[in-house]
C-alpha cells in the first residue's frame, strides 16, 4: 500500500471514530436533556399540588408539558403509559426515554376516595431531542466529510512530488543522470530535490570521469603494447640479429676472433640492461622480494630530482599492507614525479605510519615538500593526480591536499586497514 493510501486510510478511520464518538455523546446528552425536562415538570407539579389536590387543581395542570394524568389506581410500570413518538427511531426512543416508575407522582383527590398517578410524558421532549440529535449528526457528518475531503486533497497535493522523486530515482537507476528536479514548495521536498540534483550531478561527473579514465587506461595499455613492441623490435630484435651475425661470422673464422666475442658480450650486457629497465617500469622487483621499505629506498636512491628526501616508514607497514603495497608504491612514485616536475622543492619528507584509532587501525601516508606551492582551488589536475585519487578511492581511504603559494604543499592519505583488505 502506498504512503498516500495509508495516510488516507488513517484519516478515514480517525473521521469514522470521531463520528461514532460524537454520535454517542449526542445521544447521551439527549437522554440527560429528556430526564432534566421531565424531572422539572414533575417537580413543578409536586410544588403546586403537594400530596392532595382538588378537581380544579387537577384541571389546571393539564396545560403543563410533559405530563399525563393516569386514571390507573395501581402503581405505574413500564407498560402502563402509552405515548406517541412518531418519526423517531425505536432504538433512539428505547435509549433516551426515562423510567416511568421513577418519574411519576401519586396524589389523593380531595373529597374522593381514590388516588391518581401523574406520570411524566417525555414524548415531546424525545421528539425535540431527536430533531436536535439528527441536526447535530447531520452537521457532524457533513463536517467529517468536508474534513476528509480537504485532507484527501491536501495530502494528494502535498505528496504529488513523491511520484516525481520516484521517477527521478528510476531514471538514475537506469543510468540517466541528465534530468533535474524542480524546487518544490515544501521545504522537506525542496531539500530532497536539491540533494537528488546534487547526487545526479556527482554521478554524471563520476560517469564522465570513469569514461575518461577508462579511455586513458585503454590508451595507456595500447601505448604500453606499442612501446614494448617497439622495444622488442628496436633493441632486442636488432641485438639478437647482430649476435646471430657475429656468431655465424665467428664460426667461419678459424680460430674465432676475440673482438667478435667481445661484441657479443657487450650486446648481451645491453640486452640485460634493457630487460631489467623494462621489468622495473612494469613492476618494481624489490617490492615483491624485500617489501615496500626496500623498494622505496631504491626509488629514492634512483630519483634524480636533486632534492633531499627523508623517508620515515614504520617497520610494521609491510605486514599491514600485504598485496596493497603496490598501490602505495605507485602513489608515492607519482607524487615524487609531480614534485620533480612542478614543485622545485629542496626538501621532501615522506612518512608512512600505522595509527591506532579508537575504532580501527589506519595507515597514514604524508608527503611534505618545501616547493613553490600552488592554489588547490584553481589547479587543473592531470591524469597523474587522477590516478592517485583512484588508487586511494579503491583502497577505501581519504585524500586531502594542502598547499600555499611559496610555502610548499602537503598530501595526506588515510586508509583504514579493514577497508584496504576488503578492497
Amino acid at each position: 500500500m502506498s504512503l498516500r493510501s495509508r495516510l488516507n486510510l488513517i484519516i478515514a478511520i480517525i473521521c469514522c471514530v470521531s463520528l461514532v464518538i460524537g454520535s454517542v455523546l449526542a445521544i447521551i446528552n439527549a437522554k440527560e436533556s429528556v430526564i432534566d425536562e421531565v424531572s422539572s415538570s414533575l417537580s413543578l407539579v409536586h410544588k403546586l399540588l403537594g400530596d392532595t389536590a382538588s378537581e380544579a387543581q387537577l384541571k389546571s395542570i393539564q396545560n403543563i408539558r410533559h405530563l399525563q394524568v393516569s386514571t390507573v389506581e395501581s402503581p405505574v410500570n413500564g407498560n402502563t403509559l402509552k405515548y406517541s413518538v412518531e418519526g423517531v427511531p425505536d432504538l433512539f426512543v428505547q435509549f433516551v426515554r426515562p423510567n416511568m416508575q421513577t418519574f411519576s407522582l401519586s396524589i389523593d383527590v380531595s373529597g374522593q376516595q381514590k388516588r391518581l398517578n401523574i406520570v411524566a410524558d417525555p414524548s415531546d421532549e424525545i421528539i425535540e431531542a431527536w430533531r436536535e440529535v439528527k441536526l447535530f449528526l447531520s452537521l457532524l457528518l457533513l463536517l467529517t466529510a468536508m474534513i476528509f475531503m480537504g485532507v484527501f486533497i491536501v495530502i494528494g497535493r502535498a505528496l504529488k512530488p513523491v511520484d516525481v522523486i520516484l521517477t527521478a530515482f528510476t531514471n538514475i537507476e537506469a543510468g540517466d543522470y541528465s534530468k533535474r528536479l524542480e524546487v518544490f514548495e515544501l521545504p522537506e521536498f525542496a531539500q530532497i530535490s536539491q540533494g537528488l540534483n546534487h547526487m545526479s550531478d556527482k554521478l554524471a561527473n563520476a560517469q564522465v570521469d570513469n569514461a575518461r579514465l577508462s579511455k586513458k587506461a585503454l590508451n595507456a595499455s595500447e601505448y604500453e603494447r606499442k612501446f614494448l613492441a617497439r622495444e622488442l623490435h628496436d633493441e632486442m630484435g636488432q641485438s639478437l640479429t647482430a649476435i646471430k651475425a657475429l656468431t655465424v661470422l665467428s664460426k667461419k673464422q678459424q680460430p674465432p676472433e676475440q673482438s667478435n666475442l667481445d661484441k657479443v658480450l657487450t650486446i648481451c650486457d645491453h640486452l640485460f640492461s634493457v630487460v631489467r629497465n623494462r621489468m622495473r617500469k612494469l613492476t618494481p622487483p624489490l617490492l615483491h622480494e624485500f617489501g615496500l621499505l626496500v623498494a622505496l629506498e631504491e626509488l629514492v636512491e634512483q630519483w634524480g630530482g636533486g632534492a633531499n628526501i627523508v623517508l620515515d616508514v614504520d617497520p610494521v607497514i609491510d605486514n599491514l599492507l600485504a598485496d596493497n603495497a603496490i598501490h602505495y608504491y605507485r602513489i608515492i612514485q607519482e607524487s615524487l614525479t609531480n614534485i620533480l616536475k612542478y614543485a622545485r622543492a629542496d626538501n621532501v619528507r615522506l612518512s608512512l605510519k600505522r595509527v591506532n584509532n579508537e575504532e580501527h587501525v589506519t595507515v597514514q601516508l604524508t608527503i611534505i615538500d618545501d616547493g613553490v606551492g600552488f592554489d588547490v582551488s584553481k589547479v587543473v589536475w592531470g591524469s597523474g593526480f587522477a590516478g592517485i585519487k583512484e588508487r586511494v578511492s579503491s583502497l577505501g581511504g581519504s585524500l586531502s591536499i594542502e598547499s600555499t603559494l611559496g610555502a610548499g604543499s602537503q598530501i595526506h592519505i588515510n586508509v583504514p586497514i579493514e577497508a584496504a583488505h576488503e578492497s
